[in-house]
């Protein structure tokens, strides 16, 4: 099991979904053409990242950041029902149509995407 760090969401009433920590605990580093790794891999990125999402673009919808790509600098971050939204390039989210970004009904859908180099 990875640190605490990987679980920080928690603390915001996130639960991770099931695969979370064995998709985590796979990867020590980059994976996937895009390049993604896990926010928690680096001390205090998940407080700054949850911040920049929630706070400073003012997203209507609680997200939770897991992942980074290094290629696009795209964050993927999970809601509380387990959905993930990919957000990249905006200065805000206030007034987002979250119908219109691109998701992923959920983790799963979102890993094997990346494996499959369609993220």
């Amino acid at each position: 099991m990875k640190s605490n760090e990987y679980y920080l969401a928690e603390k915001y009433g996130l639960s991770y979904p099931k695969e979370y920590e064995r998709y985590v605990c796979s990867h020590d580093g980059e994976f996937g053409e895009l390049r993604w790794w896990f926010i928690g891999s680096s001390q205090g990125l998940f407080d700054v990242a949850y911040s920049l999402v929630n706070e400073d673009l003012s997203s209507r919808i609680q997200l939770f950041p897991f992942a980074k790509s290094s290629v696009t600098n795209t964050l993927a971050c999970l809601d509380k029902n387990g959905t993930v939204y990919f957000i990249i390039g905006t200065s805000t989210l206030k007034d987002a149509d979250w119908s219109k970004r691109l998701t992923t009904p959920n983790m799963a859908a979102w890993y094997q995407g990346v494996i499959n180099g369609e993220f």
